[in-house]
């Protein structure tokens, strides 16, 4: 046996207790979140636990990108169009860590030794980062989505107003980016 085929035993307590973790950070609305996640009635929580499963599997089976960013990329839009500061949106991955070293850390390191705690971590370490990525690239996207209504409506009241130069110029921010 070897520390994924420990984890993978210990993978519904791992799942339960991180998911528990990640409905907590949203609050009073949590009670809401952790009702029953079905596609059509709770369509977030839904999408949140096949990610939750998702990457847990990958981390203590196959770990491979391919499988992975689907859920990293996921979790990321959800995180990235609430209001939040950043650290708040990468924690999950943080509480993950700490759930498996707090509830099986010692059995880890006394079984496994400490190269195999630290290949976990580093595992574990390396989807915070690629999570980053993602999440960076669709905070990036909705700013930009704002900046560009914004000079949309001020062009808009300018041009009420009179106050344009070119009057032939309809919208000259209707372009849309390639993204």
């Amino acid at each position: 046996m070897d520390i994924w085929d420990y984890l993978k035993e210990k993978q519904k307590f791992i799942y339960k207790h991180w998911l528990e973790s990640f409905w907590d950070s949203f609050g009073e609305s949590s009670a809401y979140l952790k009702r029953e996640a079905d596609q059509f009635t709770n369509p977030f929580a839904y999408h949140v636990e096949e990610c939750f499963k998702g990457i847990l599997k990958s981390i203590v089976e196959e770990f491979d990108w391919e499988v992975i960013d689907p859920f990293l990329d996921r979790l990321a839009q959800i995180r990235a169009v609430q209001e939040g500061v950043p650290s708040k949106a990468v924690k999950f991955l943080v509480d993950l860590k700490g759930i498996i070293r707090e509830n099986f850390g010692e059995d880890i390191l006394k079984i496994f030794g400490l190269e195999a705690f630290l290949r976990l971590e580093d595992r574990i370490n390396s989807l915070l980062i690629r999570y980053i990525d993602f999440y960076q690239k669709y905070r990036e996207r909705l700013f930009e989505i704002r900046l560009d209504e914004f000079k949309r409506n001020n062009f808009l009241l300018l041009k009420r107003a009179g106050l344009v130069v070119d009057q032939n110029i309809e919208d000259p921010f209707s372009i849309e980016k390639k993204h």
